[in-house]
Parts: structure tokens; sequence; C-alpha cells
């Protein structure tokens, strides 16, 4: 029987690892670490490695389950200000520069591991609920215009899910023309203002963020 000083050196260790993963697959991209990069990197045997996570398939699954219950308790919520929604695209940003690696490979995990597929689009579809609520939300309190034609909203949700989600890819192959100023901060504004009203205009202008466009 272990004893409770072993067990903490177990889920330790296995903590060890997955935030090592993590740091090689942000610095090298997922298809580049092997398992020898990883024990290596922490300085173990790879046996000791495959005790825990016997393929790489099983490390890679481990990480996007924990990534998911991270989200979640995120709490992203649709009854939000203008501020509240600025605060929902940095917590986001956020989540998405510590799991780089997954936003860069978002459309190339799922086609390995089919269980990664099912979180991203459970995902996809919540935040697509949030955002057509938010905009609901922001309408009926004067914060955004009333829609030109039925549905437009809902294809500004989906704008912001792709850029959200899929586009970090875009801007890294953008990276070089873009300004320096310029990140997806206020790319995802720049989409929402045009449909402010005055109202909302001058709620955005009172935010102190960095991603303020001038």
């Amino acid at each position: 029987m272990l004893s409770v000083k072993d067990i903490m050196m177990t889920v330790n260790l296995k903590e060890k690892i997955i935030e090592a993963s993590i740091e090689l697959f942000n610095k090298k991209g997922y298809a580049h670490v092997t398992m020898r990069d990883i024990s290596d990197a922490l300085n173990i045997s790879p046996g000791n490695l495959t005790y825990y996570f016997k393929r790489k398939k099983d490390l890679m699954i481990c990480i996007s389950s924990m990534q998911y219950e991270e989200y979640k308790n995120l709490n992203f919520s649709s009854d939000v200000s203008i501020e509240g929604l600025n605060q929902l695209f940095l917590s986001l940003n956020a989540f998405r520069e510590k799991y780089f690696f997954y936003f860069s490979s978002f459309t190339e995990l799922p086609k390995l591991y089919p269980e990664i597929s099912k979180i991203q689009i459970k995902v996809v579809n919540e935040f697509y609920t949030v955002y057509n609520n938010i905009f609901s939300n922001f309408v009926n309190n004067g914060i955004m215009k009333k829609e030109l034609y039925a549905g437009q909203y809902e294809d500004l949700s989906i704008s912001l899910l792709s850029l959200s989600m899929y586009g970090i890819q875009e801007i890294i192959l953008l990276k070089k023309f873009l300004a320096k100023q310029k990140n997806i901060l206020s790319i995802l504004w720049s989409l929402l203002l045009p449909h402010l009203t005055t109202e909302g205009m001058e709620m955005y202008n009172k935010l102190n963020a960095p991603n303020k466009i001038s």
C-alpha cells in the first residue's frame, strides 16, 4: 500500500509532466515534441514517463480534458456590459496564450483525436450561444444597433468565433504584415464597433484596455 508521501510524489510528478509537456508544445509545436523530449526535459527515464502516459495520445487527451475543465471554470456569462465583454475577450486571450499550441493547431488536433473534436464542438456551440445572447441583451439595452437584416448578429457571432478559435493560425501567418500594436483583441473589437450605438461607444471609450482602438 502506498504511503501518503508516495501518493503525493506520484501526483506531483504527473502534474510536472503535464506542465512540461504544455511548455514544450507551446515552444516547439505539438507535432514536433516526442515523449523522449518530455522525459529529457524532466530528467526522468522514458519508462517513468510512460508509467503515467503510455502514449503521446494519452497525454494529449489528458491535457485537453483538463483544459476543458479550466475553460468551464471561467464561467462566461451573457449577462455582461461592454466592460464585461472586454473582460471575456481578455480572459479568453489569456487562455489562448496558456494553451497556444492547442489553438495554433485547432484544425489539426481533432483530425488526430476524435475525443478533442467532441470537446471543440461543445465549446463552439456554447460560445456561439453566449455571443448571441450578449448581442441580444445589448440591443435590448440600447448598447448595440438593431440588426439590418435577420441573423446579422448570428453572422457576427460566427465571425468572432472564427477569429477566437481558428484565427490564431491565420494571425501567425500574417504577423509580419501587421502593425506592432495589432493583436487579436483589437481585431475582435474592430468587428463590433460599427454596431455600437452612441451609448455603446461611450461605454467603450471608457475602457482602459491595451486592445482599445483609438
